[in-house]
């Protein structure tokens, strides 16, 4: 087995593996690192998940107000809100119910709609050569494991190139939201699951043309 080599002084690469991870660390090492962290900063962040992303929106705006950090977020198509009391079947003023949106509608992100959705979500800190990455999961669920990495390139290098194929040739979403993303509260996810399943489509890659599909369905009762 290869071990890298110490040099002493210089930071140390380090790669550790965590199973079932929860939201707890999460929340607490992306606080923590956005708080401390300035330059160029990636997310690829799946459903755009409202228990965590909720729990960071100040540390986002700490990172673009204090830092001077320009954070980069491509999320969707699909992105989770929470159930609210008197929730339409409609998709205009879902957004507001995203705290990744309420983000990028205050100018602390760029957010950039995936053409179909990515096969892993991570955060990559470039500054200070620090990533989270977790494994790939079905939307509505949760990875069974993921990996913290520290000063070492090579581990998260080809993440940073599928986020820049992900956002090739794309201007971020400022307004008009619900034109770029289906918002789905978890029931309605479930429901994406199960009909996905039916007509052999695979959910773990799903393009926003075949979400749509799946919500005129949905609205119709066809599902």
């Amino acid at each position: 087995m290869h071990m890298p080599r110490k040099i002493p002084g210089w930071p140390q690469p380090n790669v550790e593996y965590e199973l079932a991870p929860d939201n707890y660390k999460a929340v607490n090492w992306l606080g923590k690192k956005l708080r401390e962290t300035g330059g160029y900063i990636y997310f690829s962040s799946g459903e755009a998940e409202p228990e965590l992303y909720s729990q960071l929106e100040d540390d986002f705006k700490w990172a673009k107000e204090q830092n001077d950090a320009t954070i980069y977020v491509v999320a969707g198509p699909v992105m989770r809100i929470p159930y609210v009391p008197g929730l339409k079947k409609r998709q205009k003023g879902r957004e507001y119910l995203n705290p990744v949106v309420r983000l990028a509608k205050e100018d602390k992100i760029q957010l950039y709609p995936a053409d179909k959705r990515l096969s892993h979500t991570f955060m990559i800190f470039s500054d200070v050569k620090a990533a989270n990455i977790e494994e790939p999961y079905a939307p509505g669920k949760k990875p069974k494991a993921s990996k913290y990495i520290y000063n070492q390139w090579i581990e998260y290098a080809p993440f940073e190139t599928l986020f820049s194929l992900a956002t090739l040739w794309k201007s971020p979403v400022t307004n008009d939201f619900t034109d770029h993303f289906l918002f789905l509260t978890d029931g309605e996810i479930r429901e994406l699951r199960k009909w996905a399943t039916k007509r052999v489509k695979d959910v773990m890659k799903i393009d926003l043309k075949t979400c749509k599909e799946f919500w005129g369905e949905y609205l119709n009762g066809q599902t």
